[in-house]
This record gives structure tokens, C-alpha cells and sequence, in this order.
């Protein structure tokens, strides 16, 4: 362990880095960090991601060290039912919705308790705990609240509240039998073993002690059930609008302007619409032709944007199920393997063997997680969070450098990791996979 800092360099610390960002948000948009309903929302540049970071990081260790172990860990502790009270209740009663959205314009508690269907007591009681967390303001004590810029956000954005709903319905519900799940099958990697499964058909009645097919998932679960497929399909669709999501940090890492090292020809297993093909086919000509490889339903219907019809192909193929025949210079996966555990993802990968050849590539953009570090404690709060996050929902997992190494060994001894790419700012890494038949 690191010898740790003094507490007064921590606050110098904290002053140099929100001086720096600061001054290089001054005349900027959201520039000021408000926080009232309307404000802008700060756009930093990438210049200054770098201090925000360590600021975030040198806030979290003051606060962890002023506390001390005891208040800490009551600091953990404490709150998370009640966040979970919070959020579940202004979800459900679509709360946000029902808060005037004019700047500045408030709401009585009983008002907003008749417009909900709650007891007034009880809806009093919830929002302020809310306001505690910083959700809606307070406008007069004890007597009427508005909106502020955290809680806009449920009532403006388009898809936000699925999100919300995503995460307390669903992984919310997991959590609570996570321990149940680990009890009850340990060291499975089977999807209908999971705590969302679990949870899942708990609230449905149905038996947790003999059901048919450990391998159906949640996704299998929900396939019949429209709200909660839509939910989920919103909920992931904002979430990848997020500039750490973008396809471009996987294309423009691409080695592929190198006409000799540009393949002529790839897949793009479990592809869906085709639109990472898109931007790889406009950005490199070299690549004379790209076939989406995914299950019938999900490409039925879907076709090449007009510029791209003499290039792109969509082709049926379950990447569990079936060996692929379509032999290309090149694989891609995006976002594949963190769904299922290792025995599912290998077995993706070994059914791919029978069409490489010698040197083949397979290029794929998912999370290395690094090695946990005494400077980046929010950092790996964040990723190893969405590790268990994966685990409770799918049994599946995100990989360290190690994981990755395990698996393609395990997959088959042939595939070898050529190289991996972390753009800054990027959610993914860039992972070059080398076929040695």
C-alpha cells in the first residue's frame, strides 16, 4: 500500500485541480456548474478530463479518511436502502412527471401527493428524503418542492425514467438475491443461475428449484413481455449515446488506412443493424465487403443504406448454436462476451475456429479491466461495479488482461492476443486476436 498523503495535501490538491478546471471552463457552456432546473450541463473538454479524474478521486479519499473506518463504512451502509426507496418510488410513480417543469415553479406537497396517489405524509417524507440526496429542491420548508437540474433530467430526457426503471426493478430485485444465487449454485456460469433470473421468476411464481433450462437468460425471460423488452432496449440505447460508447474509438483505432494490413473482407458477429459495419465501410475502402452475422430476428427486415448495398451483406447465425462457415479475413465482436460467463464465451469462440485460417484476426471492443490501483478508487468502484452488475444479470463478466488470456485458452490454445489499445476516453479497449492455425 502506498504511504498516504496528508490530509492538508489533499485539500491543496483539491483546490489546484478545481482552479484548473475552472479557469478552463470559464465562457463555456454549463461553465459554472449549476445545479437549478434549466441550467446547462457542464461540456468538459477532453483536456480536462485528466484533473477531473484525480479531483473525484482526491474528494473520495478525503471523505473515506475523515470518516474513518466506522463512519465509512456506515456511510456505505445506511444509505443504499434508502437510495433504493427513493428511486423505486419516484419510478413507479412516475414522480418527476408530476413537478411542474416550468423553471422556478413549485408544488405543495399535497398537490403533488393527490396528483400521485400517495398519502401526503409518506410523499413528503419520500422527497425530502430525495432532496437529501440532492434530488429535486426544497422551495419553502416543509411545504413545497420544484424541480432542480438532477431531477429535470427524469421528466426532459426521453428514456431516462427506463433507465431508472431498469435499474430498480430489475438489478435492484437481482442484488437482493445475489447471495441466494451464489448459495444456491456455486460457480455456475449458466444464465438462468443468476440473481436477476432468480428474482425474475420468484416474482413471476414460478419454481426456483426445477425449471427446465439453466442456459435461458433474461433475455430469453423477457422475450414475450413488450414493456419490459422496450424498457430494456431504451434504457441501453441512452446509455450507449454516451460519448464513451462511440463506435469511432473502435474504427479510427483500426490499423486499416495501412492498405497491407486492411482486411478485404469481414463479419461483424452479433452485429445486429449493421451500424458499426457502417462506419468501418465509409472510413476504410480497402474493405471490399462486410456480412453482419445475427439471429434471424434481429436482422429480419434490416438493410444496407443505399451507398453501402454493393458492400454489406446480413446473413442468420447464432453464435452459440451453430460453427461459422463464412470464412473472412477478419472478425469483429463489439460487446459480446461481457454477456456471458466463461464457458458460454468460449464456447462462441471455438465455434469460430472451423472458418479461420493461419493469421487470422478477430478485433474486439470490449472492457480490460486494469489492475485495481490506491490512485483510481472511483475509477474501479465504477468498473468492478459493472462487473458484478453483468454477474447478477447474465452470470457474464467483464475481464481483466488475465480473463481475456484465460479465456482464448480456454476457447482453444491457437488464439493469441497480438495487442490492446485503450483510447483515452474510450469505455472499450481495442483487442487484436491472432489465429495461429
Amino acid at each position: 500500500m502506498a504511504s498516504l498523503r496528508p490530509i492538508s495535501e489533499l485539500g491543496s490538491l483539491i483546490q489546484d485541480h478545481t482552479r484548473t478546471i475552472e479557469d478552463g471552463m470559464k465562457g463555456s457552456p454549463g461553465g459554472e456548474f449549476l445545479t437549478s432546473f434549466g441550467s446547462k450541463p457542464a461540456q468538459m473538454p477532453s483536456s480536462l478530463a485528466p484533473p477531473r479524474a484525480e479531483l473525484l478521486e482526491t474528494l473520495d479519499e478525503l471523505r473515506a479518511r475523515l470518516l474513518g473506518p466506522m463512519g465509512y463504512l456506515t456511510s456505505l451502509a445506511l444509505p443504499s436502502p434508502v437510495i433504493t426507496i427513493v428511486l423505486q418510488t419516484l419510478y413507479t410513480y412516475n414522480i418527476a412527471s408530476h413537478v411542474p417543469l416550468t423553471p422556478g415553479a413549485t408544488i405543495t406537497y399535497p398537490d403533488l401527493a393527490a396528483r400521485c396517489g400517495l398519502p401526503v405524509d409518506d410523499t413528503r417524507r419520500i422527497m425530502q428524503a430525495a432532496i437529501a440526496f440532492r434530488i429535486f429542491e426544497e422551495a419553502s420548508p416543509d411545504t413545497s418542492v420544484r424541480h432542480n437540474a438532477l431531477s429535470g433530467i427524469l421528466a426532459v430526457i426521453p428514456g431516462m425514467n427506463d433507465v431508472l426503471g431498469f435499474l430498480v426493478e430489475e438489478h435492484t430485485a437481482a442484488a437482493a438475491k445475489f447471495v441466494e444465487s451464489l448459495r444456491r449454485w456455486p460457480g455456475s456460469g449458466e444464465p438462468g443461475h443468476c440473481a436477476l433470473m432468480l428474482a425474475s421468476r420468484a416474482e413471476k411464481g414460478l419454481s426456483n428449484d426445477d425449471f427446465e433450462d439453466p442456459s435461458k437468460g433474461y433475455f430469453d425471460f423477457i422475450a414475450d413481455d413488450e414493456k419490459r423488452v422496450a424498457r430494456f432496449r431504451m434504457a441501453m440505447g441512452l446509455a450507449s449515446n454516451s460519448p464513451a460508447y462511440s463506435w469511432s474509438y473502435f474504427v479510427d483505432s483500426l490499423p486499416w488506412a495501412d492498405s497491407e494490413q486492411c482486411p478485404e473482407t469481414i463479419a461483424d458477429i452479433g452485429g445486429a443493424g449493421g451500424e458499426l459495419c457502417h462506419a468501418i465501410l465509409r472510413k476504410y475502402p480497402g474493405v471490399k465487403k462486410a456480412t453482419v452475422l445475427d439471429l434471424p430476428e434481429v436482422i429480419a427486415g434490416v438493410k444496407a443504406p443505399e451507398d453501402l448495398e454493393a458492400r454489406l451483406d446480413f446473413a442468420a447465425y447464432n453464435f452459440l448454436a451453430e460453427t461459422v462457415t463464412l470464412k473472412v479475413d477478419a472478425y469483429v465482436f463489439r460487446h459480446i462476451f461481457h454477456d456471458w460467463s466463461d464457458q458460454y464465451a468460449a464456447k462462441i469462440l471455438t465455434n469460430l475456429v472451423p472458418a479461420l485460417k493461419s493469421s487470422s484476426r478477430i478485433w474486439i471492443a470490449e472492457v480490460v479491466l486494469p489492475d485495481l490501483s490506491e490512485s483510481a478508487h472511483t475509477r474501479d468502484q465504477t468498473q468492478r461495479g459493472a462487473d458484478l452488475i453483468m454477474k447478477i444479470g447474465h452470470n457474464g463478466k467483464e475481464r481483466s488482461k488475465r480473463g481475456w488470456e484465460d479465456l482464448f485458452a480456454e476457447a482453444d490454445k491457437r488464439f493469441r492476443i497480438e495487442s490492446i489499445v485503450q483510447p483515452a476516453g474510450a469505455h472499450d479497449a481495442i483487442i487484436e486476436v491472432v489465429f495461429d492455425a
